[in-house]
């Protein structure tokens, strides 16, 4: 059974709340806070509650309302609560240090922050102290503390229709939160996601992906969209439970899987490269998978193999889709093969208006590479106090330029082959660093790779590549692995073999750490 588009995300929790009420729906699977399982009826009533405080707290439709935690069901249940009534949500990192998280604070100026780390870590003390610095924060909580207590208490003043009236005036393309860009080439900005796109994603996502109603697994950051639109909000609106693990870690995440018996693993990369390297693959049992779910790069073959041989999924799919454009627009169809899945994003989802466009306008032709254009109610509002960006990525007919450069195959899937803002000129020719990543990771000893660019006197840029290798292979047998495969002008000047590559607090690689890596000491 699949859900109608509703306008707005709270909704379906009364949809699948009036339909299965006694089911499971968030549930805590630790290592902190465990055991704690909320039915779709159970936390309707918990969403009601914090609305209410919100609302008896004088938060008026617009205002922002931000929220640091890691990721656990209370996040997701302030989450609702807060958009229910019209504000507008941001999620804040634990991992954030204090200048990241005095910036996007200070960008979004939320009225009244929720500090929902425990003891006072994982930058509380920071937020709190923040609160009291930044002009138009006027209030900071601690949940689970004294003034939570009293938060909630205040909502007792608002009745049942009053909570109704604030939800009946939220309109299906208002804002409902904010979530900054990951910042790997420059500062942040805030993306405003609707209610629409988030129901539009949803829907369209589940019908495509077929998640089903088994458990999922949360550990991503509440401030990607991957949590809270593309699993969260994605389950919701399929009406399945989620499990929500605190932070990422390999051996946890593996005894969680099968300790929940979840159905459906989700993640990016990097989180399933670190499960199947742990000493606890091999012995825990993850029969009951039966998907395998990934986004925001490309999954390496021998992973994925690895994967496919210790659980028992019949399904596996990979998409496309950025903070921009709310969750995924592209998507593997069931019979995709391994090509498929570890060298492409799939095809578009039907109802998602797409373009893949050359630097003149035209529409490519099979095969060739052109950016990416997206068009729809389910992207972005627009980025947060910056019209001029606003102006520069969705232009006058509402097309959404998203930087990506890709192919389209003859078999109708799209290859991503790199981003606009990473090309460069190296004697002459244009390069991208994607396809020179997709070349070094079809090597067999290659976990991970990643290039960037570095200045040169001669060919005015060369790529730096860094590479994580499962065994001892040597730069010259890489060298040659793409001698073989690319044009002399593409095969990296240099190539770096590290341990592990640095990432940023979504799960991307760090671009700009590895950049100044190969520019050596300043």
């Amino acid at each position: 059974m699949t859900a109608p588009v509703l306008g707005r995300i709270d909704a379906y929790l009364d949809y699948w709340g009036d339909l299965r009420p006694d089911a499971e729906f968030l549930i805590d699977g630790g290592p902190t806070f465990v055991g704690r399982r909320l039915t779709w009826a159970e936390a309707r009533l918990e969403v009601d509650r914090v609305a209410a405080a919100l609302v008896a707290a004088g938060m008026e439709r617009g205002d922002r309302v931000a929220y640091l935690a890691d990721s656990r069901l209370d996040y997701f249940i302030h989450f609702l609560a807060a958009t229910s009534v019209g504000l507008i949500w941001q999620g804040l990192n634990p991992g954030y240090t204090r200048d990241e998280l005095a910036y996007v604070v200070g960008d979004a100026t939320p009225r009244v922050v929720f500090d929902g780390t425990t003891g006072g870590g994982g930058g509380g003390d920071d937020l709190r102290s923040l609160a009291a610095e930044i002009d138009g924060v006027e209030r900071s909580v601690s949940v689970g503390g004294a003034d939570w207590t009293a938060f909630l208490d205040a909502g007792r003043s608002v009745d049942a229709a009053a909570l109704a009236g604030r939800r009946s005036a939220v309109d299906p393309l208002d804002p409902a939160f904010i979530v900054y860009t990951s910042g790997s080439t420059g500062r942040p900005k805030g993306a405003l996601l609707t209610h629409r796109g988030v129901c539009y994603c949803g829907v369209t996502g589940s019908t495509a992906r077929g998640a089903g109603k088994g458990k999922i697994i949360c550990n991503l950051p509440i401030n990607h969209v991957g949590s809270v639109s593309d699993i969260c909000c994605r389950k919701m609106v399929g009406g399945g439970p989620i499990v929500f693990q605190e932070r990422f870690d390999a051996g946890a995440m593996l005894a969680l899987i099968q300790a929940e018996q979840v159905r459906v693993w989700g993640g990016v990369p990097t989180i399933f490269h670190l499960c199947v390297e742990h000493p606890d693959f091999g012995t825990t049992d993850l029969s009951c998978v039966e998907q395998i779910a990934w986004g925001g790069a490309a999954m390496p073959a021998p992973v994925l193999e690895k994967l496919l041989d210790a659980t028992g999924a019949v399904r596996c799919t990979t998409g496309y889709g950025m903070t921009e454009t709310t969750g995924g627009v592209m998507c593997t169809r069931r019979d995709a093969d391994l090509d498929v899945l570890t060298t492409t994003v799939g095809a578009p989802i039907e109802g998602h208006e797409y373009r893949i466009v050359a630097a003149d306008g035209r529409e490519t032709a099979v095969g060739e590479s052109g950016e990416i254009l997206v068009r729809g109610d389910w992207t972005m509002a627009g980025y947060w106090n910056r019209p001029d960006a606003t102006a520069d990525t969705i232009d006058a007919d509402g097309w959404l330029h998203t930087g990506d450069l890709a192919v389209m195959r003859p078999d109708g899937n799209v290859t991503i082959v790199g981003r606009l803002s990473e090309m460069f000129k190296s004697g002459g020719y244009n390069v991208y660093p994607r396809e020179i990543e997709l070349c070094l990771e079809d090597h067999p000893a290659v976990q991970m790779a990643a290039v960037v660019a570095v200045a040169d006197q001669v060919f005015d840029e060369v790529g730096h590549a860094f590479v994580v290798t499962s065994d001892e292979t040597g730069v010259e047998d890489l060298r040659a692995h793409c001698i073989g495969r690319l044009a002399r002008y593409k095969v990296p000047k240099a190539f770096h073999l590290l341990e592990a590559l640095p990432m940023l607090a979504v799960g991307k690689i760090d671009k700009k750490a590895l950049r100044a890596e190969a520019l050596g000491p300043a």
